[in-house]
């Protein structure tokens, strides 16, 4: 055959057939789903390809069927919608997974529930061992009143308790885990904390923020078997969820060990969810010295991420603000132990942008983000503008003056928003209507060119992305007060919250160009979801599972096998 005499379009086909007759076949097809890809170049498809752990081709059914091999595996994904696998931007998972095994008081709605909860947890726990978890809201009881050791202490006389408010900026110590850590009423109150105190002057268990460092100390740490146990229990639970990246955030214990039990589980193959390790700022030497940088490791495990508390939280009334509190007027809230003096902490940011160290600034109160953002901005005038991608962790009361500061900044807003519709049951008795105009203000920040980062924050609040894009969409507050939405001109999208979960968290940790969307070339992050989030009443999201989750190209959850 003379090729010199064949039109283009014959010669594109002829070139498209050896291409075909070449083309290896695919690992993995995913076929007759409602593919919403996240990427605008191509944002609906019915199928995709993988080769791998990476996705080779998205289009068309009969295009992605060319594809296929003797040794395919084919998911029928039945029209359901598929979507990037979410990646939680602001997790605290080993803490989560060790949730799972502790005692839940969630949603203990009343003191003495609360009671009859340790109190059977106690019976079956060895003498000796530490009664930890909890996750305990006050704000469900009828009156709201902080618990007290003397509720417990009856029915835990040889039995150590350390349970936190579900924020994690208070726990609550019986009298033999006092004993334990020393606490006493000469006992003075740290900087950055507040040991609650009765009369007389005694404490009555409850420790808030830095104060809580002084009973924690005293819990035994946890072996090495039982974190591998623990993570591979949270790993199976993100499976479930659909979770296929997880951004770990310190809370200020030592994170190497997380970080050795995480590389173990990679080198085992059993690293099921996408790591992200957030260390405390006050290392950033530790990991500067070794050369590490941002988002530093393998697509598996990765660390250099630096986070840091400016305040504590609003539930706890520990959030720094420029004004007081509502119901609290002496009160404007706490800058950590940490931030004083800002000098150090100025100095930190500098070192730590120097060696090219991401980081992660927990700030809850107008007057702590406001401040977080004068240090950041001290950094850009010293070292000039870079691809920082500062993060301001939660970033929940904005000060209006702030959002273009944050825009103009490039600083991105991790945030969570459950909370909104779980601190919108009472919030505004904290800070006022006028105040509340501006918290969670999911919309103002898109409006100002801010980009968003979701995560949940777990397991302070649930892990399950459903809740998440509920959260984000409705803003209808969990006591059914605010069906309509609390403050609902920030509501967003769901197209908006699913990009924000899902690229958003990806640009967050530097990997946009890894993962994210449903594009060739990239991770094959994947799930499958049981319902069209698009197609149904928003307020039936959180009924929504996933039925299938794809990590790297492996099926790693699959409800109906």
């Amino acid at each position: 055959m003379n090729l010199r005499f064949l039109s283009p379009l014959a010669m594109l086909c002829i070139t498209m057939m050896l291409a075909a007759e070449n083309r290896p076949a695919a690992d993995l097809i995913i076929t007759n789903g409602k593919l919403y890809t996240v990427d605008k170049s191509r944002p609906r498809a019915e199928a995709l390809a993988v080769i791998g752990d990476r996705i080779v081709a998205v289009g068309a059914a009969s295009d992605i069927d060319q594809w296929r091999g003797p040794n395919t595996r084919v998911i029928d994904a039945r029209e359901r919608l598929v979507l990037p696998g979410f990646n939680d931007a602001h997790a605290h998972f080993l803490d989560g997974g060790m949730q799972l095994d502790n005692v839940q008081l969630k949603d203990a709605d009343s003191p003495e529930e609360f009671a009859r909860r340790i109190a059977e947890r106690a019976k079956h726990t060895p003498e000796g061992e530490w009664i930890l978890g909890g996750e305990w809201d006050e704000q469900r009881w009828n009156p709201p009143q902080l618990p007290t050791k003397a509720l417990i202490d009856p029915f835990t006389p040889k039995t150590p308790v350390l349970v936190s408010r579900y924020d994690g900026h208070e726990v609550l110590a019986n009298s033999l885990a006092l004993k334990l850590a020393g606490i006493t009423a000469k006992t003075k109150d740290p900087a950055g904390g507040v040991i609650i105190r009765d009369a007389q002057g005694n404490p009555t268990g409850v420790l808030k923020d830095s104060a809580m460092d002084l009973a924690t100390k005293a819990v035994p740490a946890l072996s090495h078997d039982r974190l591998l146990r623990i993570a591979k229990r949270a790993l199976n639970y993100a499976a479930v969820l659909g979770v296929t990246s997880v951004q770990e955030m310190s809370s200020g214990e030592d994170m190497a060990e997380n970080i050795r039990v995480y590389g173990e589980l990679r080198e085992r193959g059993e690293l099921t969810s996408r790591i992200y390790v957030a260390q405390m700022l006050e290392r950033w030497q530790d990991e500067a010295k070794l050369g590490l940088r941002h988002a530093f490791g393998s697509s598996r495990l990765r660390v250099g991420a630096m986070k840091m508390f400016a305040d504590g939280s609003l539930g706890s009334s520990t959030a720094y603000f420029f004004q007081p509190y509502s119901d609290d007027p002496k009160n404007r809230g706490l800058l950590t132990q940490g931030m004083q003096p800002l000098s150090k902490v100025r100095s930190w940011l500098m070192a730590a942008d120097d060696a090219d160290l991401q980081v992660c600034m927990h700030a809850i109160g107008d007057q702590a983000i406001s401040i977080t953002l004068d240090l950041f901005s001290d950094v850009e005038k010293a070292h000039g503008e870079a691809d920082r991608r500062w993060r301001i962790e939660h970033a929940q009361h904005m000060a209006a003056k702030d959002f273009d500061r944050f825009a103009k900044l490039k600083v991105i807003a991790s945030v969570q928003p459950y909370h909104a519709i779980d601190d919108g049951r009472w919030a505004e008795k904290r800070i006022g209507a006028e105040r509340a105009k501006t918290t969670y203000a999911f919309r103002t920040f898109l409006d100002n060119g801010v980009r968003l980062a979701l995560g949940t924050d777990w397991p302070v609040a649930p892990l399950n992305p459903m809740l998440t894009l509920y959260a984000a969409v409705t803003r209808a507050t969990l006591d059914g007060k605010n069906p309509d939405g609390w403050v609902p001109e920030q509501k967003v999208t769901l197209a908006e919250a699913i990009e924000a979960y899902t690229m958003g968290s990806a640009y967050a940790e530097f990997q946009e160009n890894e993962k994210g969307s449903l594009t060739p070339g990239k991770l094959a992050d994947i799930v499958i979801l049981s319902d069209d989030l698009f197609s149904i009443n928003p307020k039936n999201i959180p009924d929504v599972k996933a039925v299938t989750t794809v990590v790297g190209g492996r099926v790693v959850w699959n409800k109906e096998q």
